[in-house]
């Protein structure tokens, strides 16, 4: 176990400002770093802390960061999901990443879960500055996570987000959908989903439950699985047999595009099983033994 120092980090993204938590082992001169960001519509401190804090205390440094509009980040309309800003967030911490003399930018490690997974993949098929990635029930493909969405409320949501997107291109304030709802109309109804994702939320933290519309049609046309054959550096790739989210066909077959460098898991879980208990746990295993596989502590 390695005792480690959290400092608060402000990077400069475009206008704005992206808050971050920098954990760094003590006693190692130049660590290797883990560049973490939550998934759709969360907070790094929902509940990626835990995980930062296992991988620090193994000797990792870790950068834990919140996209522009979210938590202690700067940037409006506050709460937009923006998959071109978030990839352009991401884009900027590994370049400050890169620069930052207290760690090893030889060994970059990209760590993602649902959404921001999807953008881990997207980005080690792009980005030369990257080591490896690790991903946990990512975002492979919206256009067949679109299937898993009821076909009766499809036709409203599309409306709500395109009349969210023409909106803000006049300066209307967004209008919102609610990220989880027990009957009301939401980015992910599914059966699992609100108790699933009220079971991350940390309530010490302001959340509002709602997002800009807009987002709704981009998720759709989102699909990283198109761009993963370009991957080739070691990728770990969790995934969740009984994931009411992401078809597991989906994740599947990017996993075998990423051949021969994806180490491909297929837990019996559900989508926000590994958030906790023995999944979780599970999780932080298989992640720690992948690391010291490839990139070490040293």
């Amino acid at each position: 176990m390695h005792a480690y120092t959290v400092e608060p980090l402000y990077v400069k993204s475009s206008q704005d400002v992206i808050a971050a938590d920098f954990y760094r082992p003590r006693e190692i001169q130049k660590p290797a770093v883990i560049l973490m960001a939550h998934g759709l519509a969360a907070l790094r401190h929902f509940e990626l802390v835990k995980y930062a804090q296992r991988f620090a205390a193994a000797g990792y440094a870790v950068i834990l960061f919140d996209y522009r509009y979210w938590g202690g980040s700067t940037g409006r309309p506050r709460e937009l999901v923006s998959i071109k800003a978030q990839l352009e967030d991401w884009r900027t911490m590994i370049a400050h990443v890169k620069a930052r003399k207290s760690i090893d930018a030889k060994r970059i490690v990209l760590w993602g879960t649902n959404l921001s997974g999807g953008y881990a993949l997207t980005l080690a098929a792009e980005s030369k500055a990257v080591q490896a990635i690790m991903v946990q029930v990512p975002f492979v493909d919206g256009a067949e996570s679109a299937k898993l969405y009821p076909l009766a409320q499809m036709p409203k949501a599309l409306k709500v987000s395109s009349q969210d997107y023409m909106g803000s291109k006049v300066g209307l304030a967004p209008r919102t959908l609610a990220v989880i709802a027990e009957k009301d109309l939401c980015f992910l109804p599914t059966a699992d989903s609100y108790q699933g994702y009220r079971s991350i939320v940390n309530p010490d933290y302001y959340w509002s439950g709602e997002i800009p519309a807009r987002l709704f049609f981009k998720l759709i046309r989102y699909r990283p699985i198109q761009q993963v054959r370009k991957i080739t550096v070691p990728v770990l790739f969790i995934a969740a047999k009984q994931d009411s989210l992401i078809p597991i066909a989906s994740s599947r077959e990017t996993a075998t595009n990423i051949a021969p460098f994806a180490e491909y898991h297929e837990w019996d879980m559900h989508h926000f099983d590994i958030y906790h208990g023995e999944w979780f746990e599970k999780a932080i295993s298989t992640q720690l033994e992948f690391l010291h596989q490839y990139i070490g502590v040293r």
